[in-house]
């Protein structure tokens, strides 16, 4: 029984019996559907694996939903809490055993994915009494968590099949299961590089006041205590079972009740709080919603309070741990980006403050840029607009069609090189679908003109053509008549505040928090990849890493 004990809490995995039955069940399908063969081809491989990503979602919707009974949710939360405490300890430093952390994180997933589509369900009321019923929970657990892993892996090759040419193959091996593997070079290339992005997303920034600040609006918009409005449904949880409250559901409408009670505010105000915080039939979405759009507010990780229909009645499931957590993924994944909770819109107070946090968002990026330039004592300019020129000429603007504002100019003397940089405050991503979402951003084939490689070309072209222009600007800025650009070599570069698979695959390079220093500095530069091929023959990648090979040819035409 994969029943795993961390830091003397209970974390679930999957065993053989899972894969037995569903993969080769898989297999079946898409054999009958699309032939047992060799497939290469961009279309047809993304063709296959849609169906596949189909057949374990109708897999996943049917087992759950013959789960009838209210325990069976109620001990998934209590999971879901305690992996939150684990999660929690990870964060300072304690390292996970038994389990990966990236299986630890999709485990995490999943469960949010169960307890979400149980809002679904006509459930019953029961009570747990013997170990046998748990360890019948465990075993639907483990085959909930392989479909779940699974589906979020298709959803992540079909991503990376979008954004890399000719990038999967798909067969069956001898007894006829299905095999997906990279091609070319991809696969080894994914191994080496991905490994790296764990210290990036360590060393990123975010805006560590912004959960403090979200609070503070909160108590100002809606004219109360956050503390109060939180913690009293823990305290109804434990007047109603003290000695395990958080097995304990609540009425739903008596907590914007205690609001109206307490600070007087109207019925309202109340119900559109606690209905901010609520996922329930009525706004849920579909596990392949869920999947596809992981970073939509209407999901658990950022609404924490769970309605359940319950022998018809309405029923809420909340916990002390998860609602902690979505104040704070709400506060650094979601407002700078414009994203918040639709109910809570309809007040203009925090409509008018995600609006002043989404502006503010590259800044945070650029501010922390902007220290490691002065660090290194290298001249620059940070959101330029206009280039400021000598014997008193108007200033040269170019915050229109002809280049616009560019974030950041940095000149090495030393190198040579003057970068022109453009800041991405980018959401914190861990999937492949959520990599695409950047992606399409930095390069836009639909709407080129739109991408963020389209607006930095022209930057970084018109700085090229234009180095006089801004020989005076710094001249002037930095007082200094003797600067000389003659022979510089100018680079347009991304600064990114956390990883995202455009800075393996971009035209342009775009460099972490982590590197940006090293980098503009000449010490750190994207690596070569020296990996042996299907014939055991070198083969050197370089930056940008996952394009089709090129095939080179001898005078005489041979490969």
């Amino acid at each position: 029984m994969p029943r795993i004990k961390i830091d003397n809490k209970i974390v679930i995995s999957y065993d053989y019996d899972a894969r037995n039955k569903y993969w080769g069940a898989l297999s079946k399908y898409l054999i009958k559907k699309h032939g047992n063969g060799h497939f290469t081809d961009q279309q047809k491989i993304e063709e296959i694996l849609i169906d596949g990503f189909d057949f374990l979602v109708d897999n996943f919707k049917q087992l759950i939903s013959t789960e009838k009974k209210i325990s069976f949710f109620l001990y998934t939360h209590w999971l879901h809490e305690q992996s939150i405490q684990i999660y929690v300890k990870t964060l300072v430093g304690f390292k996970l055993e038994k389990i990966s952390e990236s299986e630890f994180a999709m485990y995490r997933r999943v469960l949010k994915l169960v307890l979400e589509q149980g809002c679904d369900i006509d459930l019953e009321w029961d009570s747990l009494s013997t170990g046998k019923e748990v360890l019948v929970m465990d075993d639907k657990i483990q085959e909930l968590l392989y479909l779940g892993t699974w589906m979020y892996e298709f959803a992540d090759k079909i991503a990376f099949q979008k954004m890399i040419e000719e990038c999967h193959q798909i067969y069956f091996d001898e007894e006829g299961l299905l095999v997906i593997d990279w091609q070319y070079h991809y696969g080894q290339t994914y191994n080496e590089l991905f490994p790296m992005l764990a210290e990036d997303y360590k060393k990123g920034t975010f805006d560590e006041q912004a959960v403090f600040e979200l609070r503070a609006k909160i108590e100002e918009c809606f004219k109360i205590e956050y503390d109060f409005a939180s913690g009293v449904i823990f305290e109804i949880q434990k007047h109603h079972n003290p000695k395990s409250p958080y097995l304990q559901t609540i009425e739903p409408d008596v907590l914007p009740l205690n609001l109206i009670q307490n600070y007087g505010i109207n019925k309202e105000i109340a119900e559109i709080f606690y209905a901010g915080l609520t996922i329930s039939r009525n706004n849920k979405l579909t596990v392949e919603e869920a999947i596809r759009k992981p970073h939509s507010t209407k999901r658990y990780i950022f609404r924490p309070i769970l309605v359940y229909k319950i022998e018809g009645i309405n029923r809420a499931l909340v916990g002390k741990e998860k609602f902690a957590e979505s104040i704070m993924v709400l506060s650094t994944n979601a407002i700078h980006w414009n994203a918040m909770l639709d109910e809570w819109l309809a007040l203009e107070c925090i409509q008018t403050f995600i609006n002043k946090k989404g502006n503010e968002h590259d800044k945070i990026l650029e501010d922390k840029t902007e220290e490691i330039i002065k660090e290194k004592g290298f001249l620059y300019c940070r959101n330029v607009k206009s280039f400021k020129q000598a014997s008193k000429k108007n200033n040269v603007n170019i915050d229109n069609a002809i280049a616009g504002e560019i974030d950041l100019i940095v000149v090495n003397s030393n190198q040579k090189i003057i970068y022109v940089a453009d800041a991405k405050y980018n959401r914190a991503r861990y999937e492949a679908v959520g990599y695409r979402m950047d992606y399409s951003q930095f390069i836009n084939v639909e709407k080129p003109a739109k991408s963020y490689e389209t607006k930095l070309n022209k930057k970084t072209d018109w700085i090229r053509n234009n180095l006089d222009t801004l020989k005076q600007h710094l001249s002037i800025v930095f007082n200094k008549p003797n600067v000389d650009l003659s022979g510089y070599k100018v680079v347009g570069i991304f600064i990114i505040n956390t990883p995202t698979f455009y800075m393996f695959n971009g035209n342009f390079k775009a460099i972490t928090l982590k590197q940006f220093g090293d980098f503009i500095e000449g010490k750190y530069e994207y690596p070569d990849l020296f990996i042996l091929d299907e014939e055991e023959s070198m083969m050197m990648v370089k930056h940008p890493y996952f394009r089709k090979p090129l095939l080179l040819t001898d005078e005489d035409g041979n490969n």
